[in-house]
C-alpha cells in the first residue's frame, strides 16, 4: 500500500512539474527549467537544441564569457560600452586647394582599426555639379583625388589629396564613411599577401593564396 501511495504521489509531483516547470531560486517558472540567480558549471555546457530565432535582430541578442569573473552574460549591443563595428561619417568643409594631409581622428590605433568605407566630394556649398577636369572656360573644377588612412603616434589619421601634386581650384566639400572595428574582436588578421603578375603575361588574370579566415 505504501509503495502504491508513493508511486501515486511521484506521478502527481512529474505531473505538476510538467505542467508548472521546475524552478530554482524561483517558486513561479514560467519555463520547463527556470534558474533566478548565479549558476555555476564545471566542464563543458552543450545546447543540443537551442532553436531558431524569427524575431527582429533588436530583440536577439549573444551570450558571451566574461574573462574577469569566467561567468556568462548577455551581450546587448544596443547598451553595450563597445561594439565589433562601428561606423560614423565625416563631413568635412573648406578643403584648402592641397586637400587634407593629416586629420587626427583621435581613435587609438592600440585598440582598433579603421577602414575608409567611401567618399562624396562636393563642390562649394554641397554643389553637386562639379567636374574632374578641365576646360578652355573652367577654372573651378576638382582634380582626381584619393583617400586613405593611416598611423601616426597612437590615432588613425586620414589623408584626401588630389593626385600628382595638383591642386583643387576651389574648396569641395567631404562626406568620409569609415568603419572602425575594434582589434581585440578579430579573429584572424592576415599579413601581407604579396603577389607577382609577371608570369601571367598579358591576361591580367591572377591567383592568389586563400587567406586564413576562421
Amino acid at each position: 500500500m505504501k509503495n502504491i501511495l508513493f508511486l501515486a504521489v511521484l506521478l502527481i509531483s512529474t505531473a505538476i512539474y510538467k505542467a508548472q516547470g521546475v524552478g530554482i531560486g524561483n517558486t513561479n517558472p514560467t519555463q520547463t527549467l527556470d534558474v533566478t540567480g548565479n549558476t555555476k558549471l564545471s566542464g563543458d555546457l552543450y545546447f543540443e537544441n537551442p532553436g531558431t530565432f524569427t524575431g527582429p535582430s533588436t530583440n536577439s541578442y549573444l551570450i558571451v564569457r566574461d574573462n574577469s569573473d569566467k561567468a556568462l552574460k548577455r551581450y546587448v549591443p544596443a547598451t553595450s560600452d563597445y561594439s565589433a563595428i562601428n561606423s560614423t561619417v565625416y563631413h568635412i568643409t573648406n578643403i584648402t586647394p592641397g586637400g587634407i594631409s593629416n586629420f587626427d581622428t583621435k581613435i587609438p590605433t592600440s585598440k582598433y582599426y579603421l577602414v575608409i568605407g567611401g567618399f562624396i566630394v562636393r563642390g562649394v556649398n554641397d554643389n553637386s555639379n562639379i567636374r574632374i577636369t578641365q576646360d578652355t572656360n573652367t577654372q573651378n573644377y576638382i582634380p582626381q583625388y584619393s583617400a586613405r588612412s593611416f598611423e601616426l603616434n597612437g590615432t588613425w589619421r586620414i589623408q584626401f589629396v588630389p593626385n600628382n601634386n595638383r591642386v583643387f581650384f576651389q574648396n569641395p566639400e567631404i562626406r568620409l564613411s569609415v568603419s572602425v572595428y575594434r582589434k581585440d574582436m578579430l579573429t584572424t588578421v592576415n599579413p601581407t599577401i604579396t603577389y607577382d603578375m609577371s608570369p601571367t603575361g598579358t591576361t591580367g588574370i591572377g591567383n592568389a593564396p586563400t587567406p586564413a579566415l576562421p
